[in-house]
């Protein structure tokens, strides 16, 4: 019967306007970020796609562009085209959706650890943007035949556990930029574009390392229309645990939120647990 009642009560939450609408929002944001940032490394290098992890590309970063000389010809991607493609890409996506979404599952998952997301709405946001990232891959592989440049893999050389640190790093750093804009009211349009520059940061870091994930969505997405899944789990334990350490960190040292833990038990069950009068209210919408 508990159980019943409290499936009740969370579907009763979830089958509201307003989540449907935070799903629609993170769906179509994601799909958006990952399309148009994708698509334009992908068609930087003209007819045909460059890894940006290939040794071409690593021992070819100072030389200038160059259009192509003939056909089938790869030109070197510049590295800073595909940081600000990021940025840019991140921040035109959350302005085009409205802002304050997440477009990404590690910080969904940051935000349901530190009391500021319910934990069965951060699993939705997290549903929406998969799906989102396979759409833009399935879009771009009609589109262009091909995504497996633009795998997420682990470069050469590189050991998995220094790929993981990467990308728990580059994570960290954007999630702790997320929560600062969170905390702190600023112009709508100044956090998108604080938060791009952060993506753009953990770029210009990790694009030779891993290809740069920070984001599950971005890595699950190619990989699923591929069927690529080695070392998959790199692009989720590194971001999810940048996430997560990034979210303890501002709340416990940076910007600390409970003077003792009566108080984070008290913003708890203030999430979680509803009265009796909103119970009914929330049972009273349910056919």
């Amino acid at each position: 019967m508990w159980v019943r009642r409290c499936l009740r009560l969370v579907l009763a939450d979830i089958l509201t306007p307003s989540c449907l609408h935070h799903f629609l929002r993170e769906f179509l944001g994601t799909t958006l970020f990952l399309t148009s940032s994708l698509s334009s490394v992908l068609l930087l290098s003209g007819e045909k796609l460059v890894d940006l992890r290939s040794a071409d590309f690593l021992t070819n970063q100072s030389r200038p562009y160059a259009g192509r000389s003939g056909p089938g010809h790869l030109s070197p991607a510049c590295p800073m085209q595909v940081v600000l493609i990021f940025g840019l890409s991140v921040a035109m996506a959350s302005l085009c959706v409205g802002g304050a979404v997440h477009l990404n599952p590690a910080v969904s998952m940051a935000m349901a650890l530190t009391l500021r997301l319910r934990l069965w709405r951060a699993i939705l946001y997290v549903i929406s943007q998969l799906l989102g990232g396979v759409a833009s891959a399935a879009l771009l592989l009609g589109l262009n035949g091909d995504v497996t440049p633009v795998l997420n893999q682990v470069s050469s050389g590189i050991r998995l556990q220094q790929a993981v640190t990467v990308e728990t790093l580059v994570t960290l750093q954007m999630v702790l930029v997320i929560m600062a804009t969170t905390d702190v009211r600023l112009p709508t349009i100044v956090s998108p574009l604080l938060v791009g520059l952060a993506v753009s940061l953990g770029h210009m870091v990790a694009v030779g390392v891993t290809g740069c994930g920070m984001n599950p969505a971005r890595s699950f997405g190619p990989a699923v229309v591929t069927l690529t899944f080695n070392n998959h789990w790199v692009f989720w334990l590194g971001p999810c645990l940048g996430a997560c350490l990034a979210g303890v960190l501002n709340d416990l040292l940076l910007r600390p939120r409970w003077r003792c833990p009566g108080d984070w038990w008290a913003e708890l069950k203030e999430l979680y647990v509803i009265s009796e009068r909103e119970q009914q209210m929330a049972l009273s919408h349910l056919p």
